[in-house]
């Protein structure tokens, strides 16, 4: 579906305009730390777009269809010298944009480290 390759090219090329165009005028965003926050397309596709300026070498290696508009992406990237895996679960609106995001990872260390270089980076671009 050309929704989900535009959202992971969007991803790991950090390219936030792409982002943009993927999703509805609202995204449900449900973050590792359990916090949710349904935030305008533009403020989500800034927001997402650090995310391969802070993790390098975002790669999706698995796309799964799991029904009702419904998609699971695994992917790998790198948080400084350690390895962090996760999936994105996304839905699609009746338009097929993207308006509900869940984002799972793994080993949980890294994931902290992960959510303050994050942080970091927004609030200095803030």
């Amino acid at each position: 579906m050309k929704i989900i390759e535009n959202y992971k090219n969007a991803i790991e090329t950090s390219d936030e305009h792409l982002l943009n165009e993927v999703f509805a005028p609202q995204v449900l965003i449900e973050f590792p730390a359990g916090t949710s926050d349904s935030l305008p397309a533009r403020r989500a596709s800034y927001m997402l777009s650090q995310v391969a300026k802070t993790a390098s070498g975002v790669k999706y290696a698995l796309t799964a269809d799991a029904g009702n508009n419904w998609y699971f992406l695994g992917f790998e990237c790198q948080i400084e010298t350690q390895h962090l895996q996760g999936i994105d679960q996304l839905h699609l609106n009746k338009e097929g944009k993207i308006d509900q995001l869940i984002a799972y990872m793994r080993p949980i260390p890294v994931v902290q480290r992960f959510e303050e270089l994050i942080g970091q980076r927004l609030r200095s671009a803030a």
